[in-house]
């Protein structure tokens, strides 16, 4: 196939596979439902109950806020496109590539923009219940700014999402991502301010991608521990480390299934 064909072919592989993956997900609302309302949810309960104090002088509402976006960018792209990647390829989604012109990458690049509009839909929900119900008043710029950090932070969740989808089972993959991702997501301070964690959680917490992602988001308000510098160069490395994971077992996958 000529470079040219090669290029036209992938120009309509994709968008063709984006509205695919767009049906399936509109399909099954519950997933988009759950991605969307148990954040907004979590932040109505945790960042407007009384007797919090502001946190780094911010308003502990707007710290919440930052809190719950990671909270629910980090889940989408594991639960969104990581186990489903897993259940679609325990029906034999890796046999219909083999059998057609489409390659697995534009399945995966599809699957993953899918991903990050949900996750945008959620930010969006998250800063409309902020603005109407809270008092954390931040401003739209500011708002822009957390968008923006959170989608760059879930870059490496997304590509954690991919080496589970991999490595995981179809009926094993959604209760391992959710147990893993809500204790990474507890034990770096997402629920609870960190210095109401015990040392030895908050020692441990300074490795954790949730950890680094939360750092991020807190950034936004100059509410944050570390850097942002600091925090984007270790979400880059655990999406360096997990998207060579995802490829090494994706190979090894493809190998035992028509080798």
């Amino acid at each position: 196939m000529t470079t040219i064909q090669t290029s036209s072919a992938w120009r309509r592989q994709l968008p063709a596979s984006v509205r695919a993956q767009a049906m399936i997900l509109l399909r099954n609302p519950s997933l988009i439902v759950a991605a969307v309302a148990l954040p907004v949810v979590l932040y109505l309960v945790l960042g407007t109950t009384g007797g919090h104090q502001p946190q780094h002088g911010v308003a502990y509402a707007a710290y919440t806020l930052c809190s719950m976006g990671a909270y629910a960018g980090g889940a989408i792209m594991l639960l969104n496109f990581g186990t489903t990647l897993a259940v679609e390829r325990g029906q034999g989604i890796d046999r219909l590539f083999r059998a057609s012109p489409m390659r697995p990458w534009t399945y995966l690049a599809a699957k993953g923009l899918v991903a990050v509009v949900v996750a945008v839909l959620s930010f969006a929900v998250l800063s409309l219940a902020s603005a109407t119900l809270t008092d954390a008043d931040l401003s739209p710029a500011r708002l822009a700014e957390l968008t923006a950090r959170l989608l760059f932070g879930s870059v490496a969740f997304l590509a954690m999402g991919m080496a589970l989808g991999y490595l995981a089972g179809p009926t094993s993959a959604s209760p391992v991502a959710t147990l893993s991702y809500l204790l990474l997501s507890m034990a770096s301070g997402m629920f609870m301010p960190l210095d109401q964690l015990p040392d030895a959680v908050r020692h441990v917490a300074h490795y954790l991608p949730t950890y680094h992602y939360a750092q991020l988001a807190w950034g936004t308000l100059h509410a944050a521990d570390e850097p942002w510098t600091t925090a984007a160069g270790w979400l880059g490395g655990y999406a360096l480390v997990f998207f060579a994971l995802a490829a090494r077992l994706y190979q090894r996958n493809q190998a035992r299934r028509f080798s």
